[in-house]
């Protein structure tokens, strides 16, 4: 029964992706070298499609053994307690720690603010040591600057620090 919900939620996201994608085909791309206004909507267009299909895919997928079945009980507990007890304050504190976010991105600057938000939103989503979020926080630091600085040549607010 799971899996049949799961299945229809997967095949209605790569519906809105494929929608998405044949709405934004009237922007032009240009070229690779000065990119135009189609090109963001196109990359987060087939990324929304790639992890539909993934997801999709997933609901086929038989668990091999009992570790996999024990594991997604333990996912299933831990949204569990998240809804029905400790985790009660964790939407506030989210909030919170958006809106510090998008007071911090003028005085420090995007990238230390970005840095922060994606650290302290893992942890308050469930992460449980340092290294991974501040592995993921450095990697979307990196892809923002690549992205945003170097290829398409956009100025992000640099804050205090530069």
């Amino acid at each position: 029964m799971e899996s049949r919900k799961e299945r229809k939620v997967a095949l209605g996201f790569l519906l809105i992706g494929a929608g998405y994608l044949a709405y934004n085909i009237t922007y032009p791309l240009d070229s690779w070298n000065n990119p135009g206004p189609g090109v963001f909507p196109l990359i987060v267009g087939v990324t929304f499609l790639l992890l539909s299909a993934w997801q999709l895919r997933s609901t086929f997928r038989i668990p091999q053994n009992r570790l996999e079945s024990q594991e997604k009980q333990r996912e299933l507990a831990r949204v569990k307690s998240f809804v029905r007890g400790h985790g009660e304050a964790r939407p506030f504190l989210l909030i919170l720690v958006f809106s510090l976010y998008i007071l911090l991105i003028k005085g420090i600057g995007f990238f230390p603010s970005n840095f922060l938000f994606v650290v302290a939103t893992s942890r308050l989503l469930g992460a449980r040591d340092w290294v991974r979020p501040i592995g993921l926080a450095g990697g979307i630091d990196l892809f923002c600057y690549l992205l945003f600085e170097v290829w398409l040549k956009l100025s992000l607010p640099k804050g205090m620090f530069l």
